[in-house]
């Protein structure tokens, strides 16, 4: 992707339904902290997108319990 701006993280409490999102602008963000989410299992995925607002397709997803 040329002219990249930033990213999308994908996530919710099932891998088909990654229902919230937290934009990350800036090509030069390396993390993200994720607060309040409750017990049990999250899964994550990331797209990428650049000036003109047009975005990658979703990573594939991992996932991690809490």
């Amino acid at each position: 992707m040329t002219d990249l701006a930033g990213y999308k993280v994908y996530y919710g409490q099932s891998p088909d339904l990654l229902t919230r999102n937290v934009d990350v602008h800036g090509a030069a963000v390396s993390s993200v902290e994720f607060r309040d989410l409750d017990h049990g299992s999250w899964y994550f995925a990331i797209a990428s997108y650049n000036t003109a607002g047009v975005e990658s397709s979703k990573s594939g997803i991992v996932s991690t319990t809490i």
